[in-house]
């Protein structure tokens, strides 16, 4: 539970470790184990991104113009906190209304953002029901304090996806202002509905895995589909960011190492193969392509061709390593 906090969870400064019953301790040591066993088989990750920057432009405008893309202006049906339905021209139009002009109201300029805009998808070949059904529920669970948002599933796109607005003001006018870990947060919320309505999905942080792929913006996306070169964007990270990513998951491969050997060491026959799990997944990890290059020594690169043949042979008659010892 130590190590596997440190690898899946977002550090947190000053903050104290809960004291836990040995009921407790037990719970969560079978949710670590849950969580490792997912990781390890590659169970699908869930996406949960926030799509309008703080810079971008705010205000009724804007929020406007993105209810009218998400609903496809009234084709595509939205769903409210309440549970309504919302479809047609005349029907978005009085949602755009009554958000501008009830509760705390939205100002048609504004120089901070009055709704978030929350895009959750998962990979394709997804159940969309299930997705749509899990955003449904997270919404309910994250901000069913009386804060007002809608969701549209899309279904035009080869992965399910599902847009959330949500207002930043709740009913005691208090803003949201999510952080990172409140991200990660969410993203773990979502894959916990998803597994409740039956699709496997997982929510690991990127360095837990070992992913190092850069993934382009959107703007970029729509650079390069008009056939523009990006100037700033690089699909290949430099030398010195490959290094300095290699170096920066020495804490993930000491995560999972200490934790494979914690699991070698049980009794249960599960969890000593589930270590031997763990020394695949880290070595076949992305990262793994990232490592320094050392040169050998000249005593390697002098050592007799006959003696390497003789320790060869001498292996050969080896067996294959139990897995239970």
């Amino acid at each position: 539970m130590n190590w596997g906090d440190r690898l899946f969870q977002e550090p947190l400064r000053h903050a104290r470790a809960a004291r836990l019953s040995h009921v407790g301790i037990r719970d969560e040591a079978a949710r670590m184990r849950a969580q490792i066993a997912r990781t390890l088989r590659r169970t699908p990750e869930v996406m949960v991104k926030i799509t309008n920057k703080a810079a971008s432009a705010q205000g009724m405008g804007a929020v406007r113009r993105h209810l009218r893309y998400i609903s496809r202006n009234g084709r595509v049906e939205l769903e409210d906190q309440n549970g309504d339905r919302i479809a047609g021209v005349d029907a978005l139009r009085d949602l755009t209304q009554a958000w501008q002009l009830g509760g705390w109201g939205i100002p048609e300029n504004s120089t901070r953002r009055e709704v978030f805009n929350v895009l959750l998808s998962m990979p394709a070949g997804t159940d969309r029901r299930a997705v749509r059904d899990a955003v449904r529920d997270f919404a309910a669970q994250e901000f069913g304090d009386g804060r007002a948002y809608v969701f549209a599933a899309h279904d035009d796109e080869a992965h399910p996806h599902v847009h959330l607005s949500v207002q930043v003001r709740g009913p005691d006018g208090r803003r949201l202002n999510p952080r990172h870990e409140d991200l990660q947060r969410w993203r773990e919320r979502f894959a916990e509905q998803l597994r409740e309505h039956g699709v496997g999905a997982n929510a690991t942080p990127r360095r837990a895995r070992g992913v190092t792929q850069r993934y382009p913006t959107p703007a970029v996306v729509h650079m390069i589909a008009r056939g523009e070169v990006p100037k700033y964007w690089k699909p290949l990270s430099a030398d010195t960011q490959r290094d300095a990513g290699w170096v920066a998951h020495g804490g993930v491969f000491a995560a999972w190492r200490e934790m494979a050997y914690a699991m070698a060491r049980s009794r249960v026959r599960e969890d000593r193969a589930m270590a031997v799990e763990m020394a695949y997944f880290v070595g076949g990890m992305p990262i793994q392509r990232d490592r320094p290059v050392t040169e050998w020594s000249q005593s390697t690169r002098r050592e007799p061709a006959e003696t390497t043949a003789r320790e060869a042979g001498d292996r050969s008659g080896d067996v294959e390593p139990d897995v239970d010892r």
